[in-house]
């Protein structure tokens, strides 16, 4: 499969709703997603093969389940769900990065076709961490 632009990552977390919680609680987000090639908008090129890192995501719930932490732990069983399903996935990461918080969005490709998974939230990234949005 060629490339996946910006375009077509954009369209399909839109178009999942996959985000309507968060736009609710953060106008900040709200106004990024208006404008698709927004600078705090990262599209990371370089995919993760699901069977790479799905071990370490599995460790990572365990651990979660075990100390009780629930921040982003249904995010992470989904995740961690869809890459068990689909061992021969590719997973993509989009993050929009506000002020105060980031929400990364999951998203796998399994024979061409975009799947939005989960979004991962947490605080600010400082941008040096993140680099240049594409």
């Amino acid at each position: 499969m060629d490339k996946l632009s910006n375009h077509e990552f954009f369209s399909a977390i839109l178009s999942s709703n996959i985000l309507v919680p968060y736009l609710e609680r953060d106008s900040e987000l709200a106004e990024l997603i208006q404008f698709p090639n927004h600078p705090n908008i990262h599209y990371f090129e370089r995919p993760t093969p699901a069977k790479e890192i799905a071990p370490t995501l599995k460790r990572r719930l365990d651990v979660m389940v075990a100390k009780n932490i629930a921040h982003n732990l249904e995010a992470t069983k989904q995740l961690v769900a869809f890459m068990e399903e689909h061992p021969d996935s590719q997973i993509y990461n989009v993050t929009f990065n506000c002020q105060k918080q980031h929400y990364g969005v999951r998203c796998g490709l399994i024979d061409n076709q975009l799947h939005v998974i989960c979004v991962m939230t947490g605080g600010h990234i400082p941008d040096e961490l993140l680099g240049e949005s594409i």
